[in-house]
């Protein structure tokens, strides 16, 4: 049963998931970047202290960024916005493909955390395997750090530019309604 409970943490983060993505919520443009930046200056504190990659290491940063940059941006592309005319709101919702997209990459991450644990019996291969290859998984989790960086960055970026022509737009309407030039 204890084994079970591991799965706990995993369910409940898909939840929470669907849950967001089933309900609009409230796009702050002017703290857009705050959690995008934070996150991306704690990687690179986190990296600061690393040993020099290998060209190993190199390679899955690259691709980490690479991937993160596609992944956020493709992501924020799979968002529904809705423009307030009233008081210039601007709320988003998930469309089905990006909450599924956000589950799907929770998943395969509980997935290798599954097969790299040993799965539910605690296979006394699996630190073997995971000690022969611990430079290459450590290189791994500090791609992966530079995946959220890249995936939060390019997101913001994306939802900046799409929120830019309805805030322009309510500022019109704003200027319309008023009569003013």
């Amino acid at each position: 049963m204890s084994s079970l409970g591991s799965f706990l943490p995993p369910a409940l983060a898909l939840l929470i998931i669907v849950r967001r993505g089933s309900k609009p919520r409230r796009v702050k443009v002017a703290t857009l970047w705050r959690f995008p930046i934070l996150i991306s200056l704690l990687a690179l504190v986190t990296l600061a202290g690393s040993t020099v990659p290998g060209i190993l290491t190199l390679a899955m940063y690259v691709a980490g960024l690479g991937a993160g940059t596609a992944v956020g941006w493709f992501s924020a592309q799979h968002v529904e916005l809705t423009l307030d005319s009233k008081t210039g709101t601007i709320m988003s919702k998930p469309t089905v493909f990006g909450t599924m997209m956000t589950a799907g990459a929770f998943i395969v991450r509980f997935a290798v955390d599954y097969v790299m644990k040993g799965g539910l019996d605690g296979d006394a291969r699996t630190p073997a395997f995971a000690m022969h290859h611990a430079t290459s998984i450590v290189g791994f989790t500090d791609a992966l750090l530079l995946f959220v960086a890249a995936r939060s960055l390019a997101g913001a970026w994306h939802m900046w530019i799409r929120t830019r022509p309805m805030i322009e737009q309510h500022k019109a309407a704003q200027v319309e309604a008023t009569g003013q030039k």
